[in-house]
């Protein structure tokens, strides 16, 4: 069986990042091409086609370690059980940002790509435009517009622990973990590879989008949202030990608690 890890999430935290610098590590075959992502379990019939899926998205012979990035993994129970009865060894690496920033860099990306009329007030403060109707023959797995709860993480990494024991799953912080040999050099562990091999693109921001003249500190929304996220993000470091010391969700909770 083919050894194998999967990039589950989240979306606009640095997943692509994190894939660029996984394919340059000589032991690795990420999937390609790397878009349109692959999304292969979102199919139910998946395990059955395992042979199909590793000839059409790995090519190399001579063993290396296989890895597929397709985000939307993190938001679909069903492809977590999929994924476990085709590869119950696999490891599971998740990329958490801000969930106030991913939100707001979500919009942006879907505003960008003419997926998004609304204003970013309606879109990011009022649940109810994330039921909006949208192509699902051109967005596959992925609905657009489900800003808000995508930055709930805990309860995505809830539903991974089902079916995976917490060893196999890593948790990064996009904030730590750019440009930080150390923490690449322990992920690079974590795969059981080589972990001294220094990626050339480690330095380099890919897929960046939001717009440099909208920024939005200070505003309503930035506000909103980092009080709609403060229990969740306390959540996530209680439960899970994950470093969520400079996310502005956090700073509200230090904050509230000092004063």
């Amino acid at each position: 069986m083919s050894r194998h890890f999967f990039i589950a999430g989240a979306q606009r935290s640095g997943t692509t990042y994190l894939h660029t610098i996984l394919t340059e590590h000589p032991e690795i075959e990420l999937n390609q091409p790397w878009w349109p992502e692959p999304k292969f379990f979102l199919n139910e019939d998946a395990p059955s086609r395992i042979d199909e899926y590793l000839k059409k998205y790995y090519f190399r012979n001579d063993e290396p370690l296989h890895g597929e990035k397709s985000v939307c993994y993190m938001e679909h129970t069903e492809v977590i059980e999929r994924i476990a009865r085709s590869f119950p060894d696999a490891r599971i690496i998740f990329i958490l940002r801000d969930p106030v920033d991913r939100a707001i860099s979500n919009y942006w990306y879907s505003f960008g790509n003419q997926l998004e009329n609304a204003t970013i007030e309606q879109a990011l403060m009022d649940e109810s435009f994330a039921e909006r109707p949208y192509d699902k023959a051109k967005i596959i797995g992925c609905p657009p517009y489900y800003y808000l709860r995508r930055g709930k993480y805990s309860g995505y990494l809830d539903k991974y622990l089902e079916y995976f024991d917490r060893s196999q799953i890593k948790i990064l912080v996009s904030e730590v973990f750019f440009n930080n040999a150390r923490a690449i050099s322990d992920l690079f562990e974590f795969l059981n590879i080589k972990s001294d091999f220094s990626p050339p693109s480690m330095a380099r921001k890919v897929n960046s989008y939001l717009p440099s003249d909208k920024d939005m500190s200070g505003s309503q929304v930035e506000k909103f949202l980092t009080n709609y996220y403060a229990e969740s993000v306390a959540d996530l470091t209680k439960r899970y030990g994950v470093d969520t010391s400079h996310w502005k969700s956090a700073k509200l909770l230090r904050n509230t608690a000092t004063s």
